[in-house]
């Protein structure tokens, strides 16, 4: 995000007196419109910056991550002192990210040290990690090149006597990137997801890395499920006290699956537990929805959401049969070997509420979806007409009509009543009253 100069240094170094030693997220800075002169040992940051690199330039946060605030200020060395990390572009020049770094030199005032070049428009994260193990911290930046794409770059923190501070090692392209202790030495490593759309087939991987000899080196590469569009976030979890990766991917407009990612000690390799070792498809945690990765039921442990095709079930819309799939999902959590199922639900996205499924029911019922309205039947696996009877229906109307004849009241929520009928049927399968309003949840509360 670009921020005009005049009005950063007033929200920014305000800031920086509350909160020195962090970094920090600037906001609505265009109502002011020149810079005060502040106390402190901030204002004499701004004065060097404008001593250094002029008044003349566009400020750039970082959009994702810990770090989302145009300056940075931490001791990125482990000497005890200070340091500053500025983003900004400047106004005549071609849009390319700048990134400028100060050190405190005595106790109130600043020193420039370089000038680096980036290598996109703006950027996406920046990460202060120590990635070789030496105490001293490096720093990963994002950058959001000027394709679309996106590019890290690796800069060494250990040396101030020199050009050689900062000191650039290296740069590989990604998606989504985030650091963890995934090897179980107690030593954080880089790990990244690509989806390469350069080469002539399309490829997804998931790499592993950490610095050596001021480099990037690659420990471990795996090929992921590539028939992706792309990647839309990665979530670290402990599972049997080993570090696990889970990465969500966008396969089209609605389906979603879920890599899981973690380092086998016996071969020394990545690996995935769900993607199938002959095709490299993921099919295990494949859904028609964008539901993602969270804990869903505050154990402290996240679970992946999976669709389960529904048999029998149909789509209608005005009259009209669509080409649509229902399915259940299936929230499983993982225990370091495979999944395993935890609860079933079905979503109603339009209605905005979701019903708990009892095991017990999948491939025994079938659901219709009329109008938004859901119907469920017996699914009768064995027999000749495998679509039954009506079971129980959910179904919703304004709070201004009439209930609906034969239908009890679920809930009133947003200008709408939902209700819900069982039918003798229903009621010989083992449908309860009790059971349907417990099941119900609306998709706020789900």
């Amino acid at each position: 995000m670009k921020i005009r100069y005049s009005a950063l240094f007033i929200t920014v170094f305000c800031l920086i007196l509350l909160l020195s030693g962090c970094s920090f997220r600037i906001s609505t800075p265009d109502m002011l419109m020149t810079p005060p002169k502040l106390a402190g040992g901030y204002q004499d940051l701004q004065d060097e910056f404008e001593k250094s690199i002029g008044s003349e330039v566009s400020f750039i946060t970082p959009v994702n991550g810990k770090h989302t605030s145009a300056f940075i200020v931490e001791d990125l060395n482990s000497d005890g002192k200070e340091d500053a990390m500025v983003f900004y572009s400047l106004k005549d020049g071609d849009g390319t990210v700048n990134l400028s770094v100060f050190e405190k030199d005595g106790e109130d005032a600043w020193k420039f040290i370089k000038t680096i070049k980036g290598a996109g428009n703006s950027v996406d994260t920046v990460i202060i990690e120590d990635l070789n193990n030496d105490k001293i911290k490096e720093v990963a930046v994002g950058w959001n090149l000027f394709t679309s794409k996106k590019q890290f770059t690796v800069y060494e923190t250990d040396n101030r006597s020199s050009e050689s501070f900062f000191r650039d090692c290296g740069s590989s392209p990604y998606d989504l990137i985030t650091t963890a202790d995934i090897k179980g030495d107690k030593n954080n490593e880089l790990f990244f997801t690509t989806f390469d759309t350069t080469a002539a087939v399309p490829e997804a991987y998931a790499s592993l890395a950490v610095i050596e000899n001021s480099k990037i080196k690659i420990l471990d590469k795996i090929v992921l499920d590539s028939n992706i569009s792309g990647y839309s976030a990665v979530y670290i979890d402990t599972v049997d006290g080993k570090t696990v990766i889970y990465a969500d991917a966008l396969k089209n407009e609605h389906d979603m699956i879920t890599e899981i990612i973690m380092w086998d000690q016996k071969s020394s390799k990545l690996v995935d537990p769900v993607l199938n070792p002959q095709s490299y498809t993921n099919t295990a945690t494949w859904r028609n929805s964008r539901i993602s990765v969270r804990d869903f039921d505050n154990d402290g442990q996240l679970e992946i959401p999976a669709g389960i095709e529904i048999p029998g079930a149909s789509v209608v819309v005005s009259g009209a049969l669509q080409e649509e799939t229902l399915c259940f999902t299936c929230w499983s959590s993982f225990n370091g070997t495979k999944l395993k199922a935890e609860k079933y639900m079905i979503y109603n996205d339009k209605e905005g509420y979701s019903l708990d499924i009892p095991s017990s029911w999948i491939g025994k019922i079938s659901v219709t979806s009329l109008d938004s309205q859901f119907y469920f039947y017996r699914w009768n696996t064995g027999a000749d007409e495998h679509l039954g009877n009506q079971l129980f229906s959910i179904v919703s109307h304004t709070t201004a009509a009439q209930s609906i004849n034969g239908y009890q009241s679920l809930v009133e929520y947003d200008g709408r009543s939902f209700e819900y009928n069982i039918t003798k049927d229903g009621e010989t399968f083992g449908v309860t009253a009790g059971q349907i309003k417990e099941a119900f949840k609306l998709k706020e509360n789900s």
